[in-house]
């Protein structure tokens, strides 16, 4: 359910992808692992669309902009759900470990902002 609602997003950032529901999916998949804290997850999921990626591009060694986009994306992730941060608060005593919940919040959806911005615009330097 989640990876359908992520589908217009996936389509607006992976735009030469958007056609691929293979690549989508994985996509979609690592995104929604990300999304609900599972890192653990997320990393097999994320090897997978790289590799699905690189295929359709003919196995080339240079990483396209969707594939920086990916990565970046994959490396700020937002979490709805922080639990590792959660947990390492708790096993140090605190005693309110999510409480940090809105200040991750805010934190991951400006990283995500400026990682994305800051791909799109090199991949347009890139391509000039």
């Amino acid at each position: 359910m989640i990876s359908r609602l992520l589908m217009p997003l996936i389509r607006l950032l992976f735009p030469e992808y958007s056609r691929d529901r293979e690549i989508s999916e994985a996509v979609a998949m690592n995104m929604t692992a990300n999304l609900l804290g599972l890192g653990n997850a997320a990393t097999p999921t994320g090897i997978e669309a790289v590799k699905l990626m690189r295929r359709k591009n003919g196995n080339i060694a240079e990483a396209t902009n969707e594939m920086m986009t990916f990565a970046v994306i994959n490396t700020a992730a937002l979490k709805i759900i922080p639990s590792t941060v959660a947990a390492l608060r708790q096993a140090a005593g605190s005693a309110e470990p999510m409480d940090i919940i809105l200040c991750v919040w805010i934190s991951s959806i400006l990283s995500q902002a400026a990682s994305v911005t800051a791909t799109k615009i090199s991949g347009r330097i890139r391509r000039k």
